[in-house]
């Protein structure tokens, strides 16, 4: 009998630990980031992790891979659909294949500041997007900053919308990107990130379109020489989650990561925006050539990305017009 009760107490003690280890290893997630782990998005991924690990008491653990490690974007956010990869960091454009309403988001000229883009995704437009995303399995953990976006190139400076005419462009893989650009006279080439820095050094295209932070951390001054203030758009960035992994937590669970993701999100905000001023200075200091676009050469590039907005609506998706108008009244 005694040696019964002790084979039931060594039994259960193992039951335990295994329905304790299969527990944690139930919860180890894995997020994928397209840049370096020194990056806004890397460092923010990186407070992501942490903030889950605090507000779960270590349930879950959130595994970080930077720089494309488990593939690309387009990869990723199709693992995050089938419940196999928990994360991906990923610019709107990305998500537009999926749910074209992103789109809105980015059209050229659009935002007059950082603020006024993240008081509306907070608001009243991620509202709109958040169904129509989880309907595509996604879950929005977070809108992060990425900045406004400027063109760089290796043929000349920008300081009249003639200087684009005839430039290779690596774009956002979207087609009102591409009108934008062609309407500038620019050939516009969309690729995957992971793609761009070998594009640029072999000379497949001339230039691309980003914030500082990313020029500076891809080393992107070291194939490219001339980098020209542009400000065309500022694309946000969102941390998406795999609904079907979502849904899956416990319900305690799921709060714990969405206010980890709020509060990843206010930090890493205010991580790029840091980056961006810094990082102009760095890459003048690496040698690129840096300059201010003239006002007037600016007012003329909002002439045309103004004309794109009423050709972007019909390929907007269902609730395009409502997002594009209330983002027009948000920026007067």
């Amino acid at each position: 009998m005694r040696h019964g009760k002790v084979m039931l107490a060594i039994v259960l003690v193992l039951a335990a630990l295994g329905a304790d280890a299969t527990a944690q290893s139930g919860h180890v997630m894995r997020l994928s980031s397209p840049v370096s782990k020194d990056h806004a998005f890397g460092r923010g991924a990186e407070k992501f992790k942490q903030l889950v690990a605090d507000a779960t008491r270590g349930q879950v653990d959130v595994q970080v891979h930077h720089a494309n490690a488990l593939g690309g974007i387009r990869e990723g956010l199709e693992m995050v659909r089938l419940g196999s990869l928990d994360f991906q960091v990923c610019g709107v454009a990305h998500v537009s294949r999926f749910v074209p309403e992103m789109n809105a988001l980015i059209l050229p000229y659009l935002w007059k500041d950082g603020e006024t883009m993240f008081g509306a995704l907070d608001g009243r437009m991620g509202q709109i997007l958040e169904p129509l995303l989880l309907d595509k399995g996604f879950k929005v953990a977070g809108w992060w900053d990425n900045g406004f976006r400027h063109v760089s190139n290796s043929k000349r400076p920008v300081r009249s919308p003639e200087d684009l005419r005839g430039l290779k462009l690596r774009t956002l893989p979207t087609k009102v990107h591409v009108a934008f650009f062609r309407a500038l006279g620019v050939s516009p080439t969309p690729m995957d990130w992971v793609e761009v820095y070998p594009a640029l050094q072999q000379g497949v295209v001339d230039g691309q379109e980003n914030p500082p932070g990313v020029v500076y951390f891809e080393k992107l001054a070291e194939v490219q020489k001339y980098y020209s203030l542009t400000g065309h758009v500022n694309e946000p960035v969102v941390l998406l989650m795999s609904r079907a992994v979502f849904t899956k937590l416990p319900g305690d669970m799921q709060a714990a990561v969405l206010a980890a993701g709020k509060q990843a999100a206010l930090w890493q905000r205010g991580e790029s925006q840091k980056d961006n001023e810094e990082m102009l200075k760095k890459l003048a200091a690496a040698g690129m050539q840096v300059n201010q676009v003239p006002e007037a050469t600016l007012a003329e590039l909002r002439k045309v990305a103004q004309k794109i907005y009423s050709e972007a609506i019909p390929d907007l998706g269902p609730k395009g017009k409502e997002l594009v108008d209330l983002g027009v009244a948000l920026n007067k």
